[in-house]
């Protein structure tokens, strides 16, 4: 089971509309985890256009888990289907039990998704914005890919960074809590750079210069494609929807994973292979 995580620390420029995207397309069979607890569900008013009553997701997980419930069956009541072998578990149903939800819950929920590796799933995880000493973190820790979605303006990268590193007052670096969390289980190397453009009167970075400073792996660049986007992020119908720019870059970013995927999880006898 591979596990991609996506999230932003800056906004969450896109990050539930790609996260849709890749599941819609994923080459394999996928559960989507709704997992942003700034917000309830996305997916259900957007993706799914509010035709789906929203009483299944992670706070029917979350009260189970509170009676030692949370099993891999209890799990899969609450998904609803997106596509073809996709489905998506959507997020809380309010900011309070987003709020209320810490380390045991996500812990128990990593528990339960395990059984669905040999089902064949790989599982997607929607986080939205990323905070500080996250209570997501073991979710965090199981990733094959921890997917930091940013623009290329200074103030987005200035905030990955200060989850990444500082710097000390001799200029040194200096890990901060992301990093130090996952050198302790020798996954520093296991965080990605997503660039989104986005239209902005500020100044931009090129994309070079962005992994230079930050010092992680460019995973893709997701094109400023409101329509094509929007057939993701708010279930818009659009024609010849896999021909549109955001369409491309979706099939790139599939392909990167490919990689990514095939160099930290599997072998060579059991490669991960993306779809064009």
């Amino acid at each position: 089971m591979a596990i991609i995580f996506l999230a932003s620390t800056a906004g969450a420029p896109g990050v539930t509309a790609a996260a849709t995207a890749l599941t819609l397309n994923w080459p394999k069979p996928t559960i989507l985890v709704e997992a942003d607890t700034s917000k309830t569900s996305s997916i259900i008013p957007g993706a799914l256009r509010g035709q789906v009553y929203h009483n299944t997701g992670l706070t029917e997980a979350a009260v189970a888990d509170q009676y030692g419930a949370l099993t891999a069956d209890k799990l899969w009541e609450q998904t609803i289907e997106l596509g073809e072998n996709k489905v998506v578990i959507p997020g809380f149903k309010s900011l309070q039990g987003a709020a209320g939800a810490g380390p045991h819950f996500w812990r128990s929920l990593v528990d339960a998704l395990r059984p669905y590796e040999t089902a064949g799933y790989d599982i997607l995880i929607d986080a939205g914005r990323l905070h500080v000493a996250d209570s997501r973190l073991p979710l965090i820790r199981e990733a094959d890919s921890v997917t930091l979605f940013s623009d290329r303006t200074l103030p987005a990268v200035a905030s990955i960074l200060s989850h990444w590193r500082s710097l000390d007052e001799s200029r040194n670096p200096v890990p901060e809590w992301l990093m130090t969390a996952l050198d302790e289980i020798g996954h520093s190397s296991y965080v990605d750079l997503a660039i989104v453009e986005r239209a902005t009167t500020q100044e931009t970075w090129p994309s070079k210069d962005i992994t230079k400073q930050i010092g992680i792996n460019l995973v893709g660049t997701i094109p400023w494609d409101p329509k094509g986007a929007a057939v993701y992020a708010l279930g818009a119908p659009t024609l010849r929807s896999d021909r549109t720019p955001y369409a491309r870059a979706i099939g790139a970013l599939l392909h990167s994973y490919s990689d990514v995927l095939n160099a930290r999880t599997y072998s060579t006898a059991d490669t991960w292979e993306g779809q064009s």
